[in-house]
């Protein structure tokens, strides 16, 4: 069997449910989560769905950010609200604006929330890119139809929704690295396959297709690296016989994954 190695930590932020939804809502809103967040086989983000202190119960998001910060909880959170039945979309409650923001024309004044109502199954995607600065919350709010300097009260009427991706498309283009033992793989010279490739390679190698459906893998062609000791969560370290590779393959969202488990104390 080929070997994976273990999930690193995600992100996991706070989502706070502050409407009345039923239970098989709750479970749709989760449902739409996991498909962006590819949950099931490569979790990219967690949400903890928790009932809010009573005091958040009625109030802006503005007032929240305030509390939240002091309590020492300055990370991003997550507002679960209506619009999670009504346009499939929670709001991604960051910072309140900075001065360079202000300078900018991003917002009114550093009493404002950075904040954008996005897609459900959107916000891993939308997390992720916002954290590796692939592209800010002004800019998004921007194509949504939200122009600035923002105000605390401004009205979204376009649900950001990652260029209109498909997310349950995107499930397939997750990559993962595996290490294949000898007879687990194969390798070819084919030129019609190596001009693929720049710089173009001696061979490239991929898992053999009955390796890869069962191991919930959809086998390509990729680069070949050879194996080396990997170490694991426990200390200890995993070796693999002479000859092994490590490949870059792709999950394979179709294969039958167990359920997610949720983080605990999530609703």
């Amino acid at each position: 069997m080929v070997f994976i190695e273990p999930h690193a930590e995600v992100t996991c932020l706070t989502a706070y449910l502050v409407a009345p939804l039923t239970d098989k809502e709750l479970a749709d809103v989760k449902a739409e989560f996991e498909v962006g967040a590819c949950s099931r086989f490569c979790p990219l983000l967690e949400l903890k769905i928790i009932h809010p202190p009573a005091d958040y119960i009625g109030k802006s998001h503005q007032y929240m950010r305030a509390k939240e910060n002091e309590a020492g909880q300055e990370d991003a959170f997550v507002v679960i609200d209506e619009d999670a039945v009504k346009r499939h979309a929670v709001w991604y409650v960051d910072s309140f604006a900075d001065e360079d923001g202000v300078e900018a024309g991003e917002a009114e004044s550093t009493d404002v929330v950075m904040k954008i109502l996005v897609k459900t199954e959107c916000l891993a995607l939308t997390q992720i890119n916002y954290e590796i600065a692939n592209i800010g919350i002004d800019e998004d709010l921007a194509n949504a139809g939200v122009e600035g300097p923002l105000k605390n009260d401004f009205v979204q009427l376009e649900v950001s929704d990652c260029g209109g991706m498909d997310m349950k498309e995107q499930q397939r283009f997750q990559d993962v690295e595996v290490t294949a033992e000898p007879g687990e793989f194969e390798e070819t010279r084919d030129r019609a396959q190596l001009k693929k490739f720049s710089p173009r390679p001696d061979k490239v190698g991929k898992l053999k297709d009955e390796v890869a459906q069962a191991a919930g893998l959809l086998a390509s062609w990729t680069w070949i690296t050879e194996a080396e000791p990997v170490e694991l969560p426990d200390g200890s370290q995993k070796t693999f016989p002479k000859g092994s590779v490590v490949l870059q393959q792709k999950y394979d969202p179709g294969f039958p994954w167990p359920e997610y488990k949720w983080p605990e104390g999530s609703l």
